[in-house]
């Protein structure tokens, strides 16, 4: 099948998306919404379409979270690029880590389509990027979440947001006692949406 045959499919089948308070998840060509934040989104090889709901918990998450003007986001493992291109919206300027090659091509494209290609920068790995991140979200799956921890929690700032999805219910202990052990600090919120978890960490405020 051909790329642009594969596009055509699907946008047919692709949904538009409201997730609260104010997304608008839309495939090119949609009607423009009233109101809220609009992110265009073509679907792709890279996850995320906006219909799963561990990317509207995560979408939920980030629109309760503060925002700083010239605030950082790191968004690990970020597929489709639809919570990159959400924080870009928002105003974040965003570093997106993504290990599949396909999936970055899929993410810068759907970053133009929303112009802000110029607030995301996407990496291959964590290596070189240092935070302080005022957000950083990680909707990836609980061994990966688990083994990385110490890496999302160092880069992240005094009194900044952590945000990990792609768990359920039974996932949530285990990642509630690592990472609470690294950061202290305020108890985390759990959110669900069907069988599906995230939980929302904060880092203890500046000495």
């Amino acid at each position: 099948m051909s790329n642009d045959l594969s596009r055509v499919l699907s946008r047919a089948v692709q949904p538009s998306v409201d997730v609260p308070p104010f997304w608008r998840i839309r495939p090119p060509g949609a009607p423009e919404p009233d109101g809220g934040v609009r992110i265009v989104l073509e679907a792709g090889p890279g996850f995320g379409d906006g219909a799963h709901e561990t990317t509207q918990l995560c979408l939920q998450a980030m629109a309760a979270a503060p925002r700083a003007a010239s605030a950082r986001m790191l968004d690990f493992g970020s597929g489709s690029g639809v919570l990159s291109i959400g924080a870009a919206r928002l105003g974040l300027s965003v570093d997106a880590v993504e290990i599949d090659a396909a999936a970055i091509e899929h993410a810068a494209h759907n970053a133009g389509l929303n112009g802000v290609a110029s607030s995301i920068r996407v990496h291959r790995t964590l290596d070189a990027l240092q935070g302080p991140y005022a957000l950083v979200v990680a909707n990836i799956l609980r061994p990966v979440l688990l083994s990385f921890a110490p890496a999302l929690v160092s880069r992240l700032a005094a009194n900044g947001t952590l945000v990990l999805s792609g768990l359920l219910s039974t996932d949530v202990p285990e990642i509630i006692a690592r990472y609470s052990a690294l950061l202290g600090g305020r108890r985390p919120t759990v959110h669900e949406r069907g069988e599906w978890r995230a939980v929302v960490f904060w880092a203890p405020r500046a000495p």
